[in-house]
């Protein structure tokens, strides 16, 4: 840590870069009106300003400014986070300080979602027309979330039904102009959605509904190929609730997602060239939510969940030359999880949190085969494969003195498969007088991360023999382990400027990943990759962000982030990992026609492609676009341009430009609020 810090701070253009950054994303707002209530990092409700666990917030005002249709859309402009499309599959997935989406888990109002492909949650199936805003905290420093945590948490806070009834509508619609695929209509891209809600002393009930259509771009209309999916995704939510005259509270809340998309691709064969093929995707997730708080005395509370979700993917290939359908694949995933939490403050400046959860899960894959002569079913797993779990965790938020706060923690985490496994935290947060007339505060944070192989690592047989390779389970994988370590500081000089720096530090130990596997490659005529435990890993690096408010209707916003990743088994640094990360938003406010207009930027420098540190993707920019007219004060007709310079990578795709693969986007859009 020492040799990241003095050459950091040896670099000139550095320094001057820790006067002058601002921030997108802010880990607090001195200009907020009414505190910020996070959950996250102790999960027990505590004010941004004063959690311990240093925690960064996209808030619905951004979500609304920023115009996010989804959970993607949503994170794009928090710093030292990358979002990355998903290898081989449709959507985006996120990484936290250089440690990738495997290992990043990914909560709605403290409940996991079931990872979508791989071992990742597509972020691109998460609405956000009912998000109250959305909290990230990096690295494995809390002590409350099990083995997908390694990275970081992404948990998302949706909003509460208030007194009386709230309806919010928004429609928009957009197009790519040239790069239009499938749709001929001047709106190739529509969205829709709708969140009603009503509230009484006793009762509430929130509906939310959300409907995305692409009509599928690409940037060479001439080939058939495209990159752009077409079709549909649908996000509906019901939640019920009823509050006892004890103090009780009862919550009941079934969700459904359904995505129905495809892409053209093709495969050359000699002598006849391209083989026109279609690439499709039917996916749905079912939920279920029962969930109980209920303070039992003076000072202890008690919140309890029980949930259940299914997910079923079901993707097919076909060669539109034959009547077959070439290959299809179905997998389900199940999964439920009871959770049980007591907090307490009865001892003086202690607030104890207790948990236990178990959780279990099963996954099922199928693989059908067709030719015009015969059918070949394929079980990918041997039978249906299944986990348990049983996790117990206890944290004492500890005010040493008025200045001092320490949090220590533990989970304790029995898995059927790999027995039992302890993960202790420690953090703090420290005011010094001396910066008192700053409002500064220094946290930081250590703790041990551990993620057991997942069912999809140990037993899935992934075979794409017709694009030429296959993705094979090890049962024999052994669980990852890391530590991270984080340090920051917090400063606020005034109402109209904040200014925070972090610093990080991760090793992970038997990190899972993919290799590729020369003896099984030659005697089957295919690239076969194996899931091994094969390396170790570091990542290191720097956030700094600030914000300010200036002449009034003016707001600047920087963010740079620094990442050093290396593979500690040969030296060379982790491929998709850039180096520099720079993020901006430059806000206008019109007073004399209501309308804010913004900018945001996005820079990131080459990464590598390849273990050997050979081949790299260009660094490159974007930019977006948006403006905001409001009619009345919940009335706003909206207008953007995504990606404004239309930064694409090249073509025909070679493999080894990662650049975006969508140009521009142009759209309008409104949005209604009672």
């Amino acid at each position: 840590m020492d040799n990241l810090v003095s050459s950091l701070f040896r670099r000139r253009w550095l320094a001057s870069m820790l006067l002058s950054s601002y921030a997108l994303i802010t880990t607090a707002s001195a200009a907020t009106e009414a505190p910020v209530m996070v959950v996250t990092g102790t999960k027990t409700e505590k004010a941004l300003l004063d959690v311990p666990v240093r925690t960064e917030i996209v808030t619905a005002a951004e979500l609304a400014n920023s115009h996010a249709r989804d959970l993607a859309e949503g994170l794009k402009n928090v710093p030292g986070l990358m979002l990355k499309p998903i290898h081989g599959k449709s959507g985006q997935e996120v990484w936290l300080q250089g440690i990738n989406a495997d290992r990043v888990l990914i909560l709605i109002d403290g409940l996991p979602v079931t990872a979508s492909t791989g071992s990742s949650v597509d972020l691109s199936q998460i609405a956000v027309a009912d998000v109250q805003h959305i909290e990230i905290v990096k690295g494995a420093v809390s002590a409350l979330y099990g083995s997908e945590a390694m990275g970081g948490v992404v948990n998302i806070i949706t909003k509460r039904a208030t007194a009386g009834t709230r309806y919010q509508f928004t429609l928009d619609g957009g197009s790519y102009g040239g790069q239009h695929n499938v749709s001929s209509a001047l709106l190739n891209d529509q969205h829709a959605n709708l969140l009603l809600s009503k509230s009484s002393d006793t009762w509430h009930a929130q509906l939310m509904a959300d409907i995305r259509h692409k009509g599928g771009s690409d940037l060479d209309l001439s080939d058939w190929d495209f990159a752009g999916d077409a079709g549909d995704k649908t996000n509906l939510s019901l939640e019920l609730g009823y509050r006892f005259a004890n103090g009780g509270e009862l919550t009941v809340k079934p969700s459904w997602y359904q995505e129905d998309i495809y892409k053209n691709f093709g495969s050359f064969v000699p002598g006849i060239g391209k083989i026109k093929k279609v690439k499709a995707e039917q996916a749905s997730r079912k939920n279920i939510l029962l969930a109980y708080n209920q303070p039992l005395a003076d000072h202890i509370e008690l919140s309890s969940w029980y949930m259940y979700e299914e997910f079923e993917d079901k993707t097919s290939q076909d060669t539109l030359s034959t009547q077959a359908l070439d290959q299809s694949r179905i997998g389900l995933s199940k999964f439920d999880k009871v959770e049980l939490q007591l907090d307490s403050d009865y001892f003086n400046n202690h607030l104890v949190t207790f948990g236990a959860v178990a959780y279990r899960s099963s996954l099922n894959q199928q693989q059908i085969s067709r030719s015009q002569q015969n059918q070949s079913d394929i079980d990918e797993l041997n039978g249906t494969k299944r986990r348990n779990n049983l996790e117990f965790y206890l944290q004492d938020d500890f005010f040493l003195t008025d200045n001092l706060e320490l949090l220590p923690g533990i989970r304790v985490q029995h898995d059927s498969d790999f027995g039992v496994h302890a993960a202790p935290k420690f953090n703090l947060m420290y005011r010094p007088d001396t910066l008192s007339q700053f409002d500064g505060k220094i946290r930081s944070g250590i703790g041990t991360g551990y993620r057991v192989p997942t069912l999809k690592e140990r037993h899935y047989v992934f075979d794409h023999s017709a694009l030429g390779y296959m993705i094979l389970g090890n049962p024999d994988l052994v669980p990852e382990t890391s530590v991270s370590l984080q340090l920051g500081a917090e400063l606020h000089p005034n109402a109209d400027l904040m200014f925070d720096i972090n610093l990080f530090h991760n090793e992970i130990k038997n990190l899972i990943d993919t290799a590729y596997d020369q003896q099984a490659s030659d005697a089957r005529g295919l690239s076969i990759f194996n899931y091994n435990n094969v390396n170790q890993a570091m990542t290191q690096g720097v956030d700094i962000s600030a914000s300010y408010q200036w002449l009034h209707n003016w707001q600047t916003n920087l963010s740079y982030s620094y990442l050093n990743s290396e593979d500690k088994t040969t030296g060379q640094q982790l491929t998709r990992r850039p180096a520099h990360l720079i993020k901006g938003k430059l806000n206008y406010h019109l007073a004399a026609i209501n309308t804010d207009f913004s900018l945001y930027g996005n820079y990131q420098t080459k990464e590598y492609l390849d273990a050997e540190n050979l081949r790299q993707s260009p660094a490159y920019s974007t930019f977006d676009f948006k403006v905001n007219y409001f009619i009345q004060p919940q009335t706003r007709v909206f207008f953007g341009i995504d990606n404004l310079t239309d930064t694409v990578r090249d073509t025909p795709a070679t493999g080894t430009d990662f650049r975006p693969e969508v140009g521009r986007f142009v759209y309008l859009g409104l949005r209604i609020e009672g």
